[in-house]
């Protein structure tokens, strides 16, 4: 099974599906960042104070850690801290779905609004499982300075 989750090919469709799913993602919050920040505080779960700073910072780690996955850059790191992400993302939509809350998911920005639904929850637990493969099963490289000793 190892040898299967592994497999180089696996590991790059699994990059390229979570890494273009985070930049589709990221593109319409960085764009509105006043309607992603409306669709944050609706949650309820961060401090009204930092709201906007959340709504500035995430989605531009998202187009980075996108962009890091498809180039083939920082895998494991970018892979890593999706994986926070995704979760953190996971416990907002339950608490948001448990305290019946009707709101939008906030995932891909105003544009293609989506309200929480645990079709949502299970598609980010799809991409939690994309990305812990890739984190789990990606290689660190080693530094091309690197030499054996002998």
């Amino acid at each position: 099974m190892k040898a299967v989750l592994s497999h180089s090919s696996l590991l790059l469709v699994s990059r390229m599906a979570l890494g273009t799913m985070f930049i589709v993602a990221s593109i319409d919050k960085i764009g509105s960042p006043d309607a992603f920040s409306e669709n944050v505080a609706a949650y309820g779960l961060i401090p009204y104070s930092l709201v906007n700073l959340f709504s500035l910072i995430v989605p531009w780690l998202e187009l980075l850690c996108g962009a890091f996955l498809l180039g083939g850059f920082l895998i494991r790191p970018s892979s890593g801290l999706l994986t926070v992400l995704l979760g953190m993302f996971i416990v907002a939509m339950i608490s948001a779905l448990a305290r019946e809350l009707k709101i939008d998911c906030g995932c891909f920005g105003k544009e293609h609004a989506s309200p929480v639904s645990w079709l949502r929850v299970l598609e980010d637990i799809g991409l939690l499982l994309l990305a812990l493969h890739s984190y789990a099963f990606s290689s660190a490289p080693t530094p091309a300075t690197e030499k054996p000793s002998g």
